[in-house]
């Protein structure tokens, strides 16, 4: 990313994005998901919990991957519209 879109995207982060975050539906996935990993943690053998984590790592970084992808995509776009 260049630079200009890095900060636009740190901004996005910070603001608008963070808003979309506190709907319903996102704390309803957030929470079920939550409830998931603590099973999860529970019910697994403590010499598996490492994989558990890379798993959940791995996991982040093609969220991120695809929210950066998602950001690109949309920048081109409005800069395609002006």
């Amino acid at each position: 990313m260049t630079e200009l879109m890095q900060l636009l995207y740190d901004y996005t982060l910070d603001t608008g994005f963070t808003a979309l975050l506190n709907s319903g539906e996102y704390r309803s996935l957030n929470a079920l998901l939550t409830r998931l990993d603590d099973r999860l943690r529970q019910e697994l053998a403590a010499d598996t919990w490492d994989t558990l984590e890379k798993y959940q790592d791995a996991l982040q970084e093609q969220r991120d991957a695809e929210l950066s992808a998602m950001f690109r995509a949309t920048y081109a776009l409005c800069r395609e519209l002006r």
